[in-house]
């Protein structure tokens, strides 16, 4: 990515833009999830049938970064995707993309400081959720689902997302742990909210309480120690296999 935003990019941005940041992190994200390398010979309005970013959607074209879209966004058909929106200063208010996406998630999201959306789902995409995501103060849904992701949801560093209102996991069979009813994801539910802690829990901090809606591939908590899976007592939705495969 940095190498493509020193040699190739021709959209030149000023060593101290407040873009500059932006414009890496997007490079960034576009290569970390299985993105075609770039040149100054790239056709960008080229498909990828069988391949991550099939669809054309202008990342890293020469233009400003908030034109990195498909045309699928302004007709509402098809995968694709891109950013959806900017702020009048052209800051990243939204991403979506659903093209097939290959890989990790990137650390280097939790720079996008302006970022209200973000929207990963039904790709291909590995690995665990990065904490960095917990920076991104202003988010307010988060939707992952339908991928390959594993791991634990990492409460700790999403406690900080006062905004939260939609947080989308499911699909995401790897994803396990326990989310009983005293951790911090519960408490940023207006459900959970008056709710007296067991001495030793953390405390939710956040002056809103507003994580309506929470999904994921899961069960209701069992009182015994979860192994393999993912139990959920504040989920809005379960996704998750059943004896008999009933869905619960």
């Amino acid at each position: 990515a940095l190498d493509w935003l020193a040699n190739v990019d021709k959209f030149r941005v000023r060593l101290y833009s407040e873009n500059l940041v932006q414009r890496y992190v997007l490079a960034v994200l576009y290569y970390s999830t299985g993105g075609p390398r770039v040149t100054a010979k790239t056709d960008f309005s080229a498909m990828a049938p069988g391949r991550p970013w099939r669809d054309p959607t202008n990342f890293l074209s020469p233009v400003h970064e908030c034109k990195w879209r498909s045309n699928s966004i302004e007709t509402a058909r098809g995968r694709g995707g891109g950013v959806r929106r900017c702020d009048k200063n052209q800051t990243v208010v939204e991403i979506s993309l659903y093209n097939e996406l290959e890989g990790t998630l990137p650390s280097e999201l939790g720079k996008l400081w302006n970022l209200r959306v973000l929207y990963l789902g039904r790709n291909h995409l590995h690995g665990t959720i990065p904490t960095e995501l917990g920076s991104i103060e202003k988010l307010a849904s988060l939707s992952l689902q339908q991928n390959e992701l594993s791991g634990t949801i990492p409460q700790h560093s999403l406690k900080n997302l006062g905004r939260l209102r939609a947080l989308q996991l499911e699909g995401n069979e790897k994803i396990v742990g326990l989310i009983d009813k005293h951790s911090l994801l519960c408490q940023m539910s207006p459900k959970y909210k008056n709710q007296v802690l067991p001495p030793g829990r953390e405390a939710y901090t956040g002056e809103k309480r507003i994580l309506r809606k929470f999904t994921a591939s899961c069960l209701p908590v069992s009182g015994i120690p979860p192994r393999g899976i993912l139990e959920c007592a504040c989920c809005t939705e379960c996704f998750g296999k059943r004896l008999k495969d009933q869905i619960y």
